[in-house]
């Protein structure tokens, strides 16, 4: 009797401490972050500078994974399109490659903007210059997310 009541409190403690971390996970805020670069950044660097950038990424992107705060991350291919309407009338237009661009995303998950913040500014691209993040939280609609 004593095990069984042992075993029925580990039990408990253990499915407590696992719901207590289901919860933790629901109560935070996801966030979108949008990298910026100013033209093809990595395009600039010498074939051994790509790889050790492309390398910093991925690893970045792991321990972040690992960490339970990515939903999903991917580069963009630098060509694209922008379109838009006015009184029913479409337009579209190139994107200028060699400005200012969105070269890639992350999802992410943050207990705030201020964690997110700190996550965002330890991303291995502000070694370099060129880059920025625009950092958005995900507004929850009702019937959409």
């Amino acid at each position: 009797m004593k095990n069984l009541m042992l075993c029925t409190l580990g039990l408990l403690f253990t499915l407590n401490c696992l719901s207590q971390t289901s919860n933790e996970k629901n109560t935070q805020k996801e966030f979108m972050y949008f990298v910026y670069s100013d033209g093809n950044r990595v395009t600039d660097l010498s074939s051994q500078k790509q790889q050790l950038h492309i390398k910093k990424i991925g690893d970045y992107i792991q321990n972040l994974a690992k960490s339970g705060k990515l939903k999903d991350a991917q580069p963009l291919e630098m060509e694209g399109v922008l379109i838009g309407s006015k009184k029913g009338n479409f337009n579209e237009k190139s994107l200028n490659k060699d400005k200012k661009i969105i070269s890639g995303y992350y999802h992410i998950l943050a207990n705030d903007m201020k964690e997110a913040i700190a996550i965002a500014k330890a991303d291995p691209r502000f070694e370099e210059d060129g880059w920025e993040i625009m950092i958005r939280p995900i507004k929850k609609v009702k019937g959409i997310n």
